[in-house]
């Protein structure tokens, strides 16, 4: 009997669960439909786009408007002022709200796991959003220093984080051969432009916290992989994918710096043809997209 009375309390939870998300569907359902009225409203007069942002059908899309009683073809449905060509600016609440939600899903998975290099990316991107909203609207409410020009180094130390988490996660599933041949890749495509020269290699000068300093070549073997090289024996163990990915992506930096500062006499016609050899084009179907 203890048996049975605890499967059924167990089974009546699973059905009162049951209810309880049948309850919250509905009232998503409602609140999907607001939220469509009021974009519909405020000028977002693109059914097909308002199906995609909402990742529901058109058909959808006409019954929440019908619901909230929006005659598609009334005049008097018109937005409230002219709308610039090709979208709207940047709003400080709007990237903070988009902030807040990204952070919600990467934080919680960085507590499960900081060391995943996916979950820092995502928490290195929600506090990049977090810092374009502070540019944007700046709190008033948290003293000095929130200046663009005190919170835009901000942005670029997450952008930097980013980068390295997101060539965490590259290095963690792909081989050397692989990772040079990327980077050869992206070599060829920037030289294909004829806009863009490339750095193959470069020598720095290293102060160590010694006070000592050291030259450090990085350069490319026959296969396109790194080569770390030194005038020291302190210069020391081999380069793994992470290293291979960071050294690279420097030394396309300083390209891309140098070439700013290069003749017109260097560069070519500006090349719009697809580079050979390149890689698979992957193709993003969203629900609500169909013709």
């Amino acid at each position: 009997m203890p048996e049975s009375r605890e499967a059924e309390a167990a089974r009546l939870a699973a059905l009162s669960d049951l209810i309880a998300w049948a309850a919250r569907r509905e009232r998503l359902s409602e609140d999907r439909a607001d939220a469509v009225a009021a974009a519909w409203r405020t000028g977002t007069r693109n059914v097909a786009e308002l199906a995609r942002l909402a990742r529901v059908t058109r058909d959808t899309i006409y019954a929440d408007l019908a619901a909230r009683n929006i005659d598609r073809g009334s005049r008097e449905e018109e937005a409230p002022g002219p709308r610039a060509a090709g979208g709207v600016p940047l709003h400080g609440d709007a990237v903070r709200t988009a902030a807040r939600i990204a952070d919600a899903v990467a934080r919680p998975a960085y507590v499960h796991d900081p060391r995943d290099p996916l979950a820092r990316a995502a928490l290195a991107a929600a506090g990049a959003l977090e810092t374009v909203a502070d540019v944007l609207q700046p709190p008033t409410d948290q003293g000095p220093g929130w200046t663009p020009r005190e919170t835009l180094p901000g942005l670029a130390v997450q952008g930097e984080a980013l980068t390295h988490h997101s060539h965490r996660a590259l290095a963690a599933v792909a081989g050397p051969a692989d990772l040079a041949a990327d980077s050869d890749h992206r070599r060829q495509a920037l030289l294909h432009t004829g806009r863009h020269a490339v750095a193959d290699g470069a020598s720095v000068t290293l102060t160590l916290p010694t006070g000592e300093t050291l030259t450090l070549r990085v350069g490319r073997d026959e296969t396109g992989w790194t080569r770390l090289t030194g005038d020291s024996p302190l210069v020391t163990g081999d380069v793994d994918g992470l290293d291979h990915l960071e050294a690279q992506a420097a030394l396309q930096t300083l390209a891309r710096v140098a070439t700013r500062h290069l003749a017109e006499s260097a560069l070519a016609e500006r090349r719009k043809d697809a580079p050979p050899g390149g890689g698979r084009v992957r193709t993003r179907v969203l629900p609500g997209n169909e013709d």
